[in-house]
């Protein structure tokens, strides 16, 4: 089957998405430190490992991820694999880091992160089932 004639599927279209606005998210939300001030005056104690990730790798892993799934592109399987294993590895850190703090737990917070890691799941089970769409030699 040729390039040409393959159409993405629905759901790869709409995980597509959700990493593109991931990777959106990520980079204009580290750019002003999720409410915290901006990144080039920044606040004394604001603490910028995670801005400077979700900058230099969350966002463009994500868009880039985004854009292979959608064109079918062989890159697509393995960098959505990728940024699937950055959502957990970095939700875990997140979570763990609010838990913590103790509760009341912070929605803004915590409901992101359980969103990244349901996306992430997706990603890697049910492009699993797909992987043929990306690893195909015709493609």
């Amino acid at each position: 089957m040729h390039k040409e004639s393959l159409k993405t599927p629905l759901p790869v279209k709409i995980l597509s998405i959700l990493l593109f606005l991931f990777g959106v998210s990520a980079f204009f939300g580290s750019i002003f430190l999720w409410g915290q001030g901006f990144i080039l005056s920044f606040p004394e104690g604001v603490n910028l490992a995670f801005p400077m990730a979700d900058i230099l790798v969350n966002a463009p892993a994500s868009i880039i991820a985004a854009v292979g799934l959608w064109k079918l592109k062989k890159y697509g399987y393995p960098a959505s694999q990728f940024v699937a294993g950055f959502y957990v590895y970095a939700s875990v850190i997140i979570i763990t880091e609010a838990a913590q703090g103790g509760p009341p737990y912070p929605l803004e917070i915590v409901l992101p992160q359980i969103a990244a890691v349901v996306v992430a799941f997706i990603l890697v089970f049910y492009l699993w089932r797909m992987r043929g769409l990306f690893l195909n030699p015709a493609t």
